[in-house]
């Protein structure tokens, strides 16, 4: 159930972020994923989102929700799309990374997931989001 929205500013987009709550006063903001080519705050963001071995999770406020390692690396074909939809059944509703074969962003299309290309670190990414 949405209980209200709000808006976020990341990496100067400014997005409406929908708030649930399963009980009164016990809200979960959206998650944000971060594609990277390691599990460690450091790593680099993958130039490849599909792609990308991990997965770093995190709420709208900075807070590290998992590291997911990438479950579908071992697929012959249709590795984007179905990280795409793995992302999307988390919660995830922004994915930053390098870029996005378009299966991929098809699906994160269909799914509601804002993509934002981007450089640098997750940690880069995470200070944004704890500002």
């Amino acid at each position: 159930m949405i209980r209200a929205l709000s808006l976020v500013t990341l990496l100067g987009l400014t997005l409406a972020v929908a708030v649930a709550a399963e009980e009164p006063g016990d809200y979960k903001p959206d998650t944000f994923a971060i594609s990277a080519d390691g599990s460690e705050l450091t790593s680099p963001i993958s130039k490849l989102s599909g792609v990308s071995p991990y997965y770093h999770l995190y709420s709208v406020n900075g807070k590290a929700v998992e590291v997911l390692a990438n479950p579908h690396l071992d697929l012959e074909f249709g590795i984007g799309p179905a990280a795409a939809a793995t992302l999307a059944d988390k919660g995830v509703t922004v994915l930053v990374g390098g870029m996005a074969g378009p299966k991929m962003q098809d699906v994160l299309d269909a799914r509601s997931v804002r993509f934002v290309r981007r450089t640098g670190t997750v940690e880069d990414v995470v200070k944004e989001l704890s500002e």
